[in-house]
């Protein structure tokens, strides 16, 4: 089982999926663009600009509504999976049920990979299932007259057995493309558990670090002060001793040299006094 992500790595998660989203976004724009104008360029070919315009713009009005109506949702990239699927259909009614127009289904289920969502391919596949099915059925059994009504699915004949193969086939393409969003997603996702491991693991070393440092620096401290408060009491003493010794002498030599012996005790006694003060605010703020 799994384990439940930390705060952390929820976060890292959460922010990696959606610069990924938002790239994948990006990158979509673009292919709808392409799929847009490809159905306007084949217009040309049948003389159906009424389908290149018309279902490919209520095409993009449905992604991009679904897009803006619902920012907070993945339901948007559902609807991309059938809106590129509707995109092939459109292509194979345009040029009358060229066969190679069913191999633009493919491309649409490898770029819904980006997503890294393997529930993507789900209504595509459903939506061409139900698409191929139905218009075999009515080009094979209703719509046969060569000069009557045409359904244009296929230019090759497409009987059960036919159908069979291109759906088990193209079911086989939608399951390996889904597959491989599901592994990119569990990749990226014990990646960014991997990296928030690491980078857990480097605050707990810094943070040890950093206490050390502060212990190391409190131990000096007490040190300092501990000293201090020891040569304090000599020092005293030793200044003590020198004016005493100075009422009991008229010697102006030697009293020459107890006053030299006091100014160097004095500035000795003055930088103890310093440093016990420091040593004691260093203390105080630690």
């Amino acid at each position: 089982m799994k384990p439940k992500a930390s705060l952390n790595e929820q976060d890292y998660l959460h922010s990696f999926m959606s610069t990924m989203t938002q790239k994948s976004d990006t990158i979509i724009n673009y292919v709808l663009a392409v799929y847009f104008l490809l159905g306007i360029g084949l217009s040309f070919k049948y003389d159906t600009f009424e389908i290149g315009v018309g279902v490919g713009t209520l095409n993009l009005l449905a992604y991009y509504s679904a897009k803006f109506f619902m920012k907070n949702s993945k339901f948007y990239q559902y609807v991309l999976s059938v809106v590129l699927a509707i995109f092939m259909a459109q292509y194979i009614y345009q040029m009358h049920g060229m066969f190679e127009m069913h191999f633009t289904v493919f491309i649409a289920s490898t770029i819904l990979i980006i997503y890294q969502n393997w529930k993507l391919q789900i209504p595509l596949t459903l939506l061409v299932v139900l698409h191929h099915a139905g218009l075999a059925y009515l080009q094979n059994f209703i719509y046969n007259d060569a000069n009557g009504l045409q359904v244009y699915f296929s230019q090759v004949n497409f009987d059960m057995e036919t159908l069979i193969i291109h759906t088990v086939l193209a079911a086989v393409v939608f399951f390996m493309n889904g597959y491989w969003a599901y592994y990119f997603k569990e990749h990226s996702e014990n990646h960014i558990s991997k990296i928030s491991d690491e980078y857990e693991l480097e605050n707990m070393k810094l943070a040890s670090a950093k206490y050390s440092s502060m212990s190391a620096t409190k131990d000096y401290n007490d040190f300092i002060h501990r000293t201090t408060l020891d040569l304090k009491l000599p020092v005293n003493s030793v200044l003590k001793l020198i004016d005493v010794s100075k009422g009991h002498t008229d010697n102006d030599k030697l009293l020459s040299y107890l006053e030299m012996m006091r100014e160097s005790a004095k500035k000795i006694d003055d930088l103890v006094n310093d440093i016990h003060v420091k040593s004691t605010n260093s203390r105080n703020s630690n």
